[in-house]
């Protein structure tokens, strides 16, 4: 709701002089990179929860590193949605420690392209450069102008590399789950039929034996966390292609950040995403 009255506020009063879109859309974007190290970090944990049960599954080595390298794109970003909103509030900004060995860890994400590199360790550098300079006005459209394209491009690469990569590390989760516990629950001599997820409606399982109906509910619950993961992949996908239009909007506008038309986009692109981010939340919380 204060956000919504901070919108109409924004609209009426004066043209709408400060920068409050911007620090809006900023702090809204820094949240979501938070958001997306969870969709990022599940690739090692969707690994590590099917390695419990599957003994032919050695290790996770590139999963982890998959996860690692991509939560440190993911504070990249936030390092540079934070930077955002500190020039348009006016206020100095500080490069936190470790910032410079990101561009390491995303340079070891399998499969990453070199240009998705190359946007990591520029962003970092430009950064770590503006964050020496006094705040003003030209050092936010400075890391818009500069900054925004790398950003974009890692936007971009998040899509490319987490979406695929989780969509088919939950898929051999699922397949590897309704495998064990229906050999678990065949073993109590109860008959489950040949769709294992049948067993998780109706009331087949008040049938079943005392362990059988136990190892059911277990199976359903883990399969319908998995499940609601696959589902919000779409959210997350969607929050990306938010943010990025964000950043596309930011860099086109820099010359008018103050215009009412792109107050008015900024602030829909805003709901855009953080409707994207709720199913998210809380599939991966």
């Amino acid at each position: 709701m204060k956000r919504v009255l901070a919108w109409f506020c924004c609209l009426v009063v004066a043209g709408c002089a400060d920068l409050g879109a911007v620090r809006d859309i900023s702090s809204r974007l820094a949240a979501s990179s938070k958001t997306w190290d969870d969709v990022s970090g599940d690739i090692a944990g969707s690994c590590q929860r099917e390695r419990v049960l599957n003994p032919a599954l050695v290790d996770c080595q590139l999963e982890d590193k998959a996860s690692e390298g991509l939560v440190a794109a993911d504070r990249v970003l936030t390092e540079y949605f934070n930077a955002l909103f500190a020039a348009a509030n006016e206020s100095n900004f500080t490069v936190k420690p470790g910032l410079d060995a990101l561009a390491g860890s995303v340079g070891s994400i399998p499969g990453i392209d070199q240009a998705q590199v190359k946007a990591a360790s520029g962003l970092i550098g430009l950064i770590a450069k503006l964050a020496t300079e006094q705040m003003r006005e030209e050092t936010l459209r400075d890391l818009i102008r500069n900054g925004g394209p790398a950003a974009q491009t890692l936007v971009d690469g998040l899509s490319q590399l987490v979406v695929p990569r989780l969509k088919a590390r939950l898929s051999s989760e699922r397949t590897q789950l309704a495998g064990y516990f229906a050999q678990a629950i065949l073993a109590q001599r109860d008959a489950i039929g040949d769709d294992v997820d049948a067993i998780c409606a109706g009331s087949q399982a008040s049938r079943f034996s005392a362990v059988g109906f136990l190892l059911t509910q277990e199976y359903c619950q883990r399969v319908a966390v998995v499940a609601k993961r696959q589902k919000a992949l779409d959210d997350y996908q969607a929050s990306l292609s938010s943010a990025s239009k964000a950043l596309v909007e930011l860099q086109s506008s820099s010359a008018k950040l103050k215009a009412k038309d792109v107050i008015r986009r900024l602030y829909d692109i805003g709901r855009e995403l953080d409707d994207s981010l709720a199913a998210v939340r809380k599939a991966f919380a």
